[in-house]
């Protein structure tokens, strides 16, 4: 996937193509079939907080990310907000609702300024019609994000406070980062109350930990930039949990 910088800049029919080619299930579709997908696309810019979509409205679009991050989330019963997923340059979402015909099931907020083609639902079901991969490699990229949403439940649900945010944050550095003199960078500038929407933490509770960690040079906090300084002694406080409850 191209880095965010990177994907900022483009500007072209082909620069654009490049990102959706890397995509597994718009790369799937036949050439002409993703052009025929742009044609009827929409490129949209989006402020930072901007919202894309809200829980309700109606599935028309779905979107590829070619620059910046977007928050996927909804609230429970009690107001709170639960963090979903964080999609970032290459990243597609939006297709459950087109594919279904439902309401969205989410909220999308730009976690950054960011740009994103508005595919047009219609015109994408009948691209995955006849391309069969395409449509094979949707349902196996619907299960994973399943499978990865479950997980961070779970993890909210059994796991203590350090294994929970250690696992959050080796999982963004996973998917949106990238290396520097010290450690690992994670791309997306989240706030300690967004990091405790992805945990079900209080914010109070992120920032106790996160000046732990920081003390015990484990991370580097850069306003609202989190760099994995020791990703190894990250990984063994999570790990912790999940060897203690094998043994169980």
């Amino acid at each position: 996937m191209p880095k965010d910088a990177e994907a900022g800049r483009l500007t072209g029919k082909d620069a654009v193509l490049g990102v959706l080619r890397s995509h597994r299930v718009l790369g799937s579709l036949a050439g002409h079939d993703l052009e025929h997908l742009l044609a009827f696309s929409q490129l949209r810019h989006f402020r930072r907080r901007a919202q894309l979509f809200v829980t309700g409205h109606p599935g028309a679009s779905v979107y590829a990310v070619l620059s910046g991050y977007v928050k996927l989330s909804r609230a429970n019963s009690t107001g709170r907000e639960i963090v979903l997923e964080l999609a970032g340059p290459g990243s597609l979402f939006g297709e459950l609702a087109v594919i279904n015909g439902w309401p969205r099931s989410a909220d999308a907020v730009a976690l950054s300024d960011c740009r994103a083609l508005a595919i047009d639902g219609r015109h994408y079901m009948d691209a995955l019609r006849r391309n069969p991969e395409a449509m094979l490699a949707t349902i196996r990229h619907l299960s994973e994000r399943l499978t990865a949403t479950t997980s961070q439940m779970e993890d909210a649900l059994f796991l203590p406070a350090p294994a929970r945010v250690a696992r959050a944050l080796i999982r963004l550095a996973a998917q949106h980062s990238q290396p520097t003199g010290d450690g690992l960078q994670i791309d997306i500038a989240i706030s300690q109350r967004e990091l405790g929407d992805i945990t079900g933490l209080a914010r109070e509770s992120i920032n106790k930990q996160l000046a732990v960690w920081r003390d015990e040079r484990i991370i580097r906090l850069d306003g609202q930039h989190v760099t994995l300084t020791n990703a190894a002694a990250l990984q063994q406080v999570a790990n912790r949990v999940g060897d203690a409850a094998a043994a169980a």
